[in-house]
C-alpha cells in the first residue's frame, strides 16, 4: 500500500560528492571544511513519520530518526552521507536497509541552521 502512487510524494535526493575547504577572501585555506553535494535528483516515494516498534529495531536500536522513507526502486543510489530535500526542509539520511520489494531508509531531520548544501547558480 505504501508504494501506490497516490501514497508517494516527490522529494530531492542530493548525494554526497565529498569535503572542499574554505577559503578566505585571499584565496588562503582557513582550515575549516565543509561538505559538497551533487545536483538534486528528484524522486518519489512515501514519507511517513515513524511508528511502532518494527521500525525501530529494523534500523537498530541506537539509530535515531524522525520520519521513514520507502522507495519501491531498489536500484535507487541513495547513501547514508547523502540528504533529501523534502518541504523546504532538509533531512539527513541516518540508515539505508534494502528488503524483498522496497529500499526503506530513516531520515532525520535538521535541527540546526544549515545553508541548504545545493543552491542554484545565478545564471552562469
Amino acid at each position: 500500500m505504501r508504494c501506490l502512487e497516490r501514497n508517494k510524494t516527490k522529494f530531492e535526493y542530493l548525494p554526497y560528492t565529498g569535503i572542499d575547504t574554505d577559503l578566505n577572501e585571499d584565496g588562503e585555506h582557513t582550515g575549516e571544511f565543509h561538505h559538497v553535494y551533487g545536483d538534486p535528483v528528484e524522486m518519489k516515494g512515501n514519507i511517513s513519520t515513524p511508528s511502532g516498534r518494527v521500525n525501530q529495531t529494523f534500523y537498530g536500536q541506537d539509530i535515531r530518526y524522525t520520519h521513514t522513507l520507502v522507495i519501491e526502486n531498489l536500484n535507487a543510489e541513495i547513501t547514508e552521507k547523502g540528504v533529501i530535500r523534502w518541504k523546504d526542509e532538509l533531512y539527513d539520511i541516518q540508515a539505508v536497509r534494502p528488503s524483498i520489494n522496497v529500499l526503506s531508509v530513516a531520515l532525520k531531520k535538521q535541527t540546526t541552521a544549515h545553508d541548504d548544501p545545493y543552491v542554484e547558480p545565478d545564471g552562469e
